[in-house]
């Protein structure tokens, strides 16, 4: 039996991984093309293009795992049908589980990899993928990382501890200096919301430079017009979708500690543990769909089967998420609904085989 585990596997994560190489590789390109209309904006150089696309390669190899592992089982599972090898380890004694279950152990020999890159190199290389692309198109954004962001506007200077959203900060201070560039005033605050135009600041501390002399107040709130927009944000901050489940975990206690919503890092949380567990579900439903629809049709179909069925299934998993956080479901019971319903669905086809 070990001998054909270890064929069965062979097969399989071969067409996963080609699969895997094709669709990030296609990905990539068209990230490529569409990060070429920005050279030349600021410091953005073709070199820095190149930069930011690879450097989002170990992201899309986790996100696009799924699906690669759905075509690599269909084409791996599809070729050994088509040369009559399944039909000799069914003559064998081999069950349909079985088969699975070979499968399967295929599937989570990919997914520690994948898992590791995921967790451990994808978040590191998406941050510093953002912070090249904004430095260098944004001349106002002089440094953006985990310690927060630093912008310039005119003769003010502005630090952003934390970004919650793009709507949202926590942990501002603003320096702003006369043209003899001497601190003049120092404000700091607890929290911004954006409303309109301006930022609306709460638990503010101000101290006025003058004379050698420092005057302290304190304000409940003010506003605050400011160059950093919602705009600049949304293309500063990292996506929760793409950190990582302890990066997640922790920023939602933060959140927690100070009374703020916590609904979008929870299905982040729930959504990182899905995305892998996914790529066993599409291993899972490729097998029926080999011993059945597919038995006998060509590579290319079972190819476009793979690429409509795992497409289908992420705008699934998208949709149930959106769904969720718009009527507050269970982010763990909304996370996971899509793949409840694909579990099933094979199941029952295993039974008919």
């Amino acid at each position: 039996m070990k001998i054909l585990d270890r064929y069965i596997a062979s097969v399989v994560i071969s067409g996963a991984f080609i699969a895997l190489l094709l669709i990030v590789g296609l990905q990539g390109f068209f990230t490529l093309i569409n990060e070429l209309d920005n050279v030349g904006d600021g410091g953005y150089t073709v070199g820095k293009v190149l930069q930011y696309v690879l450097l989002g390669v170990p992201r899309s190899l986790y996100e696009q795992f799924p699906a690669a592992a759905l075509i690599g089982g269909l084409t791996g599972m599809g070729a050994l049908a088509v040369n009559s090898e399944l039909v000799a380890m069914r003559a064998g004694g081999l069950s349909v589980w079985r088969i699975v279950m070979s499968v399967l152990q295929a599937g989570v020999l990919m997914l520690v990899v994948i898992v590791a890159i995921g967790e451990t190199v994808a978040p590191v290389a998406e941050e510093y993928a953002q912070r090249l692309r904004t430095v260098a198109l944004d001349k106002h954004v002089s440094f953006l990382g985990r310690d927060g962001i630093w912008v310039r506007e005119d003769e003010r200077y502005i630090f952003v501890e934390r970004i919650i959203d793009d709507h949202q900060l926590a942990n501002i201070e603003v320096f702003e200096f006369d043209n003899d560039r001497r601190l003049v005033k120092a404000t700091t605050a607890a929290t911004a919301k954006h409303h309109g135009d301006v930022w609306e600041l709460q638990g503010v501390q101000q101290s006025l430079f003058n004379d050698g002399t420092v005057h302290v107040n304190h304000q409940p709130s003010m506003t605050w017009p400011s160059l950093i927009t919602p705009a600049l944000l949304e293309i500063v901050v990292l996506k929760p979708e793409n950190m990582s489940v302890l990066d997640i975990r922790r920023f939602i206690g933060y959140l927690q500690e100070n009374g703020l919503d916590t609904i979008q890092y929870d299905y982040a949380f729930w959504g990182r543990i899905v995305v892998p567990l996914s790529a066993l579900l599409m291993l899972f439903i490729s097998v029926p769909l080999v011993f059945g629809l597919l038995r006998s049709t060509g590579m290319g179909q079972r190819i476009l089967t793979g690429i409509l069925l795992g497409f289908g299934f992420y705008l699934l998993n998208r949709m149930a998420g959106q769904v969720g956080q718009v009527y507050e479901l269970n982010p763990l019971l909304a996370s996971f609904a899509p793949g409840i319903v694909v579990l099933i669905v094979g199941y029952r086809m295993i039974r008919r085989l």
